[in-house]
């Protein structure tokens, strides 16, 4: 169904850098300015130059974040701080983590170049829609660089667990590359050459569908650049570098796979001609409403409160904690009778109505916070988060004028979603962790 193979990749020299987890990033859609400032400071050869360097005042169309990221990539490979594999190798990777149940989770996979697959084909799927912005400075970074620097993210069907065999044989061995990140989160990276192994991995993906987990913007990125490249060289046969890109697989039915809700926080703009008593009313006539008195100034105890509570609630029933101002909390559940077609005229499935991500969006923000089902909300409007103690910070400082705090997406429903070729609204899905960036990277002038 797919075709996968291997690469040779580019990689840090451990001998030059002593601390792999010093020159390491989040991949570059959740990099903020804090944390792009805090990479910067961490180790003159942090992988963020590459993937996104900071902008300066003077940049012009000759000297900019893109040229400065591929005059880093240049001079990091002529000066041996990175290298290429000499052969063509998958890269089998081990995430252990914590999740926030307390318990400590692992993950498997492993990094390999993939055919690149329209989506029509249905052999690739998406989740959630894209926008041109981001698209249009992944596009830049990729022409000037000609490397893949982050991978795609991907999750690929396997109900008996047969790529746990493949691992378990490559991962009984020593890693090439041990570390543990600020977050606790131990890496491990293994450089398998052996035709054998090579092979056998990639017999077992020739029939899997893959779904794209983190990523959509540089996969949309490097279609649009395949398209370039054809037009500019006339290469069609679907073999060249830039038919294929950089991903990291794991399995869509392994245990380690942990998804987060993202929370939503509001700016003070959307309060205008806000009137609570009213939404509290109109909310009423579709939720039961329990209103809470917090102590918003006690971060900690209150996001484990919030947490328990929808994790009760939440699996039997569509629910959500709104904060307000004045240490007000209110969960929101939704009554048992009430049919999500009531709430949402969008022309969508009933599954994807299903979602509390789309409930909030379109109707209780939408139609009642604002007052306008049709309104499209600005990226400036919301903030989004994983972090529940941001949200009620945030409340409380009345830096937002409200916070939601969603329930994890179940992964049935976004499966069921997927392969019925619809999408998710944008943020719907938080993979946990993150594929760290600058582990591998791929250039595309070596194969």
């Amino acid at each position: 169904m797919v075709a996968v193979k291997p690469f040779r990749g580019t990689r840090y020299n451990l001998q030059l850098i002593e601390d792999p987890g010093l020159v390491m990033a989040p991949p570059y859609d959740i990099i903020t300015p804090e944390v792009q400032e805090y990479c910067y400071n961490l180790h003159p050869f942090n992988v963020i130059r590459l993937i996104q360097g900071k902008e300066f005042p003077g940049d012009d169309e000759y000297n900019n974040k893109y040229t400065r990221a591929a005059s880093y990539l240049n001079s990091w490979k002529r000066d041996g701080i990175l290298v290429d594999d000499m052969k063509r190798s998958i890269y089998f990777y081990e995430q252990e983590f914590t999740g926030l149940d307390g318990q400590r989770r692992t993950r498997r996979g492993f990094f390999a170049l993939v055919k690149l697959e329209e989506y029509k084909s249905r052999k690739i799927f998406a989740h959630e829609t894209t926008q041109a912005k981001p698209k249009a400075d992944r596009l830049k970074l990729m022409r000037t660089t000609r490397s893949n620097l982050c991978p795609i993210f991907v999750l690929y069907p396997d109900a008996k667990n047969e790529s746990e065999e493949i691992f378990d044989q490559v991962m009984n061995t020593r890693p090439w590359q041990e570390f543990y990140d600020k977050d606790g989160v131990q890496h491990k990276l293994w450089v398998v050459s052996k035709k054998k192994i090579i092979e056998r991995i990639c017999t077992f993906m020739s029939d899997k569908k893959l779904i794209i987990a983190d990523g959509h913007h540089r996969y949309e990125t490097a279609l649009n650049y395949q398209r370039e490249m054809r037009e500019i060289t006339g290469l069609t046969d679907g073999e060249q570098p830039f038919d294929y890109i950089m991903m990291f697989l794991s399995s869509l039915d392994s245990e380690g796979l942990v998804i987060l809700p993202t929370h939503r926080i509001l700016q003070p703009e959307l309060n205008r001609d806000v009137n609570i008593p009213e939404v509290l009313e109109e909310l009423s006539r579709h939720f039961e409403i329990t209103e809470k008195k917090r102590k918003f100034s006690d971060p900690d105890a209150l996001s484990k409160e919030i947490n328990e509570t929808l994790e009760t609630i939440g699996a039997k029933r569509m629910a959500f904690a709104m904060l307000l101002p004045g240490n007000r909390l209110f969960y929101l559940v939704l009554k048992p009778d009430v049919d999500v077609d009531e709430l949402i005229d969008d022309d969508v499935s009933k599954d994807l109505k299903s979602l509390d991500v789309v409930v909030l969006h379109r109707y209780i923000i939408a139609q009642v916070w604002i007052g306008n089902p049709e309104v499209e909300i600005e990226d400036d409007d919301l903030t989004y988060t994983c972090d529940l103690k941001e949200v009620i910070n945030q409340v409380r400082s009345r830096r937002a004028c409200a916070g939601f705090v969603l329930c994890p997406p179940k992964l049935s429903t976004i499966k069921k979603i997927v392969l019925k070729g619809e999408l998710m609204p944008p943020k719907s899905t938080y993979f946990h962790p993150k594929i760290i960036s600058g582990l591998v990277m791929r250039d595309m002038t070596l194969c």
